[in-house]
């Protein structure tokens, strides 16, 4: 009996492995071709290869049939069979290439972004699979989707050829940055050139989500997102050639700057001391901070993120990656994610986070690419700088960060100190006395507070500094900063004028939850009210200041 079942059950067996392959790449195809109508660049590549290998086949069959005849001269059917075939051969080399580095990109999100583990298939009772797609397609597809991946590749490549950013955005989370970054780009648009005013040109960082909130935004680089990398020599990638600034400036005769907006720069123990090394020989950044009302902050993080893991769960991500992020990962309530975040695990997290960052700057002080030749037999010697696995996004994961990124100024001071540390004291304080038009400002950090950007007014007040400094900065237009000025006053001028100012609503303002039990309890109010007690006087007092 038990000989006669062995052979049905391993035919099935090998049935339900068939069965499973075919569900898995059918829709397989049907994410690539939902990717490739949204306009990605991989997918499209590769629903071009049938095709080009139809018309190539084609091309030969002309030759070999003997109907080469045609009005076409032979040495030009000749070059054009090895033109399509070194086109076919560089596609599919592109295919290989971008599925590989979107099959890692996709492993590290899961595992580090998403804070889960990569799904697996189950078996019945029997040990045969279950007849379904591969749990994990819906995650990658959604990656395929979303994802960006030969276009990463292009400008970690041409990295030496970019510019760095101007200003930097450092956030905090859920305080307005996706606003104010909005209010820097529309500068392009309500500038004008005549006789007496030049055109600004503002640049978008790269990012490698296509995700609106997200995209032409920040560009998440030295939170690790890129694989971890996060070597200062790299993050040129996010940002326009060289080229286009030239362009833009010598022969347009326009005024260019870039931005990154990663909110997440401010509370992270790292990115001061990279960005720091990545700007090590240019002039330093102009820094901004969003801040708002530290409990309000809080509360509306813990409602984004507590969405971001329903939508993981959407994707069929169902296993958390405690191995990682700890067995108390993610907390269930507010109370519990503000005593996770001081807790012992997550203390030692930041403090060895913000040590290993330290190295960074102190190690690779040269870490800007303006000498390619020796930064690039330093990457030989001693490898890509990344940050370890645990050190990604936040350490400890993004809900350690309920009862850490209202530290407002915990964390500006690390910047100013660490920014003081390289460039020298007198570089903020000269920064400061640039500053003549707001108080808003502590050392080398602008502070925008978010009521400041449903005003005209006061959004006048903070803009004005930021982008002076811009101009000021710059050691290229030194010489043009008193030609510059009236250009960029008369554009501020515009975009906070009262019949032109309309309150812009951020495109990832909080939705209701998705867990009505996951809201904040008078208790939760309470607890984040007493933890935060002393930064939410420090924002009074900057709300005090006009």
């Amino acid at each position: 009996m038990a000989a006669a079942t062995f052979p049905k059950t391993a035919r099935y067996r090998w049935s339900s492995i068939i069965i499973c392959f075919l569900l898995t790449t059918r829709g397989l195809f049907v994410g690539v071709y939902q990717s490739a109508k949204a306009g990605r660049l991989l997918p499209r590549l590769t629903l071009v290869i049938p095709f080009h290998a139809i018309v190539h086949c084609t091309l030969l069959g002309s030759v070999h049939d003997g109907s080469d005849a045609t009005p076409i001269s032979p040495s030009a059917n000749y070059y054009s069979r090895r033109l399509s075939l070194f086109l076919l051969i560089l596609n599919l080399w592109l295919n290989v290439v971008g599925y590989t580095f979107l099959i890692l990109m996709y492993r590290h999100s899961i595992q580090t972004i998403f804070n889960r583990k990569i799904p697996r298939r189950s078996t019945d009772d029997n040990g045969c699979l279950v007849l379904a797609p591969h749990p994990a397609l819906e995650s990658f597809n959604t990656h395929l989707l979303l994802l960006r991946p030969l276009e990463i590749l292009f400008r970690f490549i041409t990295a030496p050829l970019r510019v760095l950013p101007d200003v930097i955005v450092l956030g905090e989370t859920r305080c307005g940055t996706t606003n104010l970054c909005g209010h820097i780009v529309t500068l392009s648009s309500i500038s004008c050139r005549s006789a007496d005013r030049v055109k600004i040109k503002c640049y978008t960082p790269f990012c490698a989500w296509n995700v609106p909130e997200l995209d032409h935004k920040e560009s998440f680089y030295f939170v690790g997102h890129y694989l971890g990398i996060v070597d200062p020599y790299f993050y040129r990638m996010a940002f326009p050639l060289k080229i286009t600034r030239w362009w833009e400036e010598r022969v347009l005769g326009n005024i260019f700057f870039c931005f990154d907006g990663c909110a997440q720069y401010l509370s992270s123990p790292t990115a001061p001391y990279l960005i720091a090394s990545a700007h090590r020989n240019s002039p330093p950044p102009v820094l901004v901070a969003c801040v708002r009302n530290p409990v309000d902050q809080a509360v509306s993080w813990w409602q984004y993120e507590n969405n971001a893991m329903v939508w993981g769960e959407s994707m069929g991500l169902k296993e958390w990656n405690t191995t990682l992020r700890s067995e108390s990962y993610p907390p269930k309530t507010i109370i519990e994610a503000l005593e996770f975040s001081k807790s012992e695990f997550v203390q030692s997290a930041y403090s060895n986070a913000e040590t290993l960052g330290r190295n960074y700057l102190q190690q690779h002080c040269d870490g800007d690419a303006s000498n390619s030749f020796r930064r690039l037999f330093g990457l030989f010697t001693r490898g890509v700088q990344c940050l370890p696995t645990w050190a990604m996004t936040w350490p400890a994961g993004q809900l350690s960060t309920i009862g850490r990124s209202g530290n407002y100024a915990e964390n500006i001071r690390r910047y100013n100190s660490v920014f003081s540390s390289a460039f020298g004291r007198q570089t903020c304080d000269n920064s400061k006395k640039q500053s003549t038009l707001s108080d808003n400002k502590s050392g080398c950090v602008h502070i925008v507070p978010i009521e400041y950007q449903s005003d005209g007014s006061s959004l006048l007040m903070a803009m004005r500094p930021i982008i002076s400094e811009v101009v000021l900065n710059s050691n290229r237009r030194k010489s043009e900063c008193a030609t510059l000025m009236p250009s960029m006053d008369h554009a501020i001028d515009r975009l906070c004028a009262e019949q032109n100012f309309e309150v812009a609503h951020r495109r990832n303002s909080s939705t209701a939850l998705s867990h009505a039990d996951f809201g904040p309890s008078n208790k939760d109010l309470s607890a984040l009210a007493k933890h935060f007690q002393a930064e939410s006087d420090w924002y009074s007092s900057q709300l005090s200041i006009k």
